[in-house]
């Protein structure tokens, strides 16, 4: 049944952002064009999880005033919890046995479900300054991924190649790649839209420059990266995050979209196509061998299978999705 309480131009939006995710772990254009893949499976691809944050962000927002944090923490906790069980195989017993790393790999996530536990803690900790003025969340939004940002690139450029332990820890991708320093900046940009109704406020005209000098900048930022600091080294935070993540939120809301289609199962293809992807990758690399491009269109296809198969099962089992 279609629900009229959401934005179907925003769910399309979430689905075409897992399937990002996807393209990007399937490394697609890797073969062709060493500029195509950076700008796009390197660049712009990789704004998905950012808005992932954002729009999560914007929700927390009814979430913090009806109090129902202890419900949404449940939810997310558990939806972790289940996702890191069915992926254990590989995070304890596939690599050597290692007990710190296994820890490390509980408390920060495994893979792409370091997505779940930075929102977890992101969301908790944005509960704790949610009376925060705007301009504080902004300013310490800047701040924070900022840091991130500097510890990103101090270790790509192997500042400390001399003091091996240092340069490894700072290569650590959770140093930078966390709660604090990913997650609550951009769940904070999203709970402020919100809280100050911008998304309501703005013409299409603004928002559609918005979306262009935004894509703009984050294509120029990873050109510039690529070229001039880190080479080839991927990069998981560039500062344009900041800019088209919430772009991209906005212009949901200004730009709407009716359809028939029932915008919380597309809701659910978002969630199930992100949570299921790296098993379908596992399954077709065992068995076969596929340039990136008919790789990512295989994996688009046995992945949109599997998450219809995730929603039939979460209708009867819980917290799946």
């Amino acid at each position: 049944m279609q629900t009229t309480s959401r934005n179907i131009l925003l769910d399309i939006l979430k689905v075409i952002a897992a399937l990002f995710v996807i393209g990007t772990h399937c490394n697609f254009l890797i073969e062709y064009s060493e500029v195509a893949f950076q700008t796009i499976t390197n660049g712009i691809f990789r704004i998905a999880v950012p808005f992932f944050f954002c729009v999560n962000g914007f929700f927390l927002y009814s979430v913090f005033k009806n109090d129902r944090i202890h419900i949404w923490f449940k939810r997310v906790g558990i939806l972790y919890l289940i996702w890191m069980l069915i992926y254990a195989y590989f995070w304890t017993y596939l690599q050597e046995f290692n007990l710190i790393k296994v820890i490390l790999t509980f408390i920060f996530g495994f893979n792409h479900l370091w997505y779940l536990a930075a929102l977890l803690l992101g969301g908790l900790t944005l509960y704790k300054l949610r009376n925060a003025s705007n301009k504080i969340l902004i300013i310490g939004t800047f701040i924070l991924f900022i840091i991130g940002i500097v510890i990103q690139y101090v270790g790509q450029l192997h500042v400390f190649s001399e003091q091996s332990i240092v340069d490894k820890l700072i290569n650590y991708p959770p140093l930078h790649r966390n709660f604090l320093l990913f997650a609550l900046p951009l769940l904070s940009i999203g709970y402020v839209i919100k809280r100050t109704n911008i998304h309501t406020k703005l013409s299409k005209s603004f928002v559609k420059k918005l979306l262009i000098i935004s894509l703009m900048l984050l294509i120029a930022e990873n050109l510039i990266t690529y070229y001039f600091v880190t080479g080839e080294a991927v990069l998981n935070t560039y500062l344009s995050y900041l800019f088209l993540a919430p772009a991209l939120l906005i212009a949901a809301f200004t730009f709407k979209t009716t359809s028939k289609l029932n915008s919380k199962l597309l809701s659910s293809y978002s969630i199930a196509l992100y949570l299921i992807h790296p098993l379908i990758l596992v399954l077709i690399y065992h068995f076969f061998t596929l340039d990136s491009i008919i790789l990512t269109l295989v994996t688009f296809l046995l992945a949109a299978i599997a998450s219809y198969l995730l929603i039939l099962l979460n209708r009867k089992f819980k917290y799946i999705l």
